[in-house]
């Protein structure tokens, strides 16, 4: 696989993670290498401008309601990821628009982080949880409801989100996107990019091997493999991925 064009950037975010957006910029650059980042922070400060005082959570979440900023109806788009292509339409998925969400809310000085809630991302700025893709605060008595219906406790459900984690979700969305489309060497690139990011690399490791198959190279599947062999926690996993080791070897001798 050729080397990954964004490596050494992801490679300092890992090591030094800045906030969420300075994330969001990285995988925007995947999306469009013409990404200005300049342009973004400029409309994000001009954003948090218009908020009116006292600045506080609910009159950003007002002013962002107001300004139209709400979910994509087309969302498995690849432009639903980039901060500046949400930015523009003021549509997005909830990652991306809670991304504007918390850089806004950092320019007024509000505390504010991303919460890992299960298949709908999350904002909480000062204390108060943020749906970003309806624009709203969301109300404890409901969010309650919800939880017990999903059977999360709250604990769980409500995981804060560092700058890195969002960065694997929003990467893990694009690469969801590409393997739909069938886009194996795509897929590839965005979990490349995660590998660089990601504290336990194993599921990563996994799952890349039917992606190097789909992209007719079985012999990277059986080096990340045998890397995910290397790195398995228990017995009970180590002996499932030495099954799927020697399945792949014998296709490869039928094959050759």
């Amino acid at each position: 696989m050729t080397d990954l064009p964004l490596a050494d950037d992801f490679r300092e975010f890992a090591r030094a993670p800045q906030d969420a957006v300075a994330g969001g910029l990285l995988v925007a650059r995947i999306i469009d290498p013409a990404t200005d980042a300049a342009w973004v922070n400029d409309e994000l400060d001009r954003h948090a401008a218009a908020v009116a005082a006292p600045a506080d959570a609910a009159a950003l979440v007002e002013y962002l309601h107001g300004a139209g900023f709400s979910g994509a109806e087309a969302y498995y788009q690849v432009d639903n990821s980039s901060l500046v292509r949400v930015l523009e339409s003021r549509r997005g998925i909830p990652i991306t628009l809670a991304l504007v969400v918390l850089g806004i809310a950092g320019r007024l000085g509000l505390s504010g982080r991303g919460i890992n809630f299960p298949r709908h991302f999350l904002a909480e700025v000062d204390g108060r949880l943020v749906d970003p893709f309806a624009m709203r605060l969301l109300d404890g008595d409901e969010l309650t409801r919800s939880l017990a219906a999903q059977g999360h406790t709250p604990a769980a459900a409500l995981a804060p989100a560092t700058p890195v984690d969002i960065v694997l979700r929003m990467l893990n969305n694009l690469r969801l996107i590409a393997q739909h489309r069938g886009e194996a060497a795509r897929a590839l690139d965005l979990s490349g990019y995660q590998l660089l990011l990601a504290e336990d690399p194993l599921p990563l490791l996994i799952e890349r091997v039917d992606l190097w198959l789909s992209a007719g190279v079985p012999d990277m599947a059986r080096h990340d493999l045998d890397r995910a062999i290397a790195l398995a926690p228990n017995e009970a996993v180590r002996e499932r991925l030495a099954a799927r080791r020697l399945e792949l070897s014998e296709v490869s001798s039928r094959v050759h």
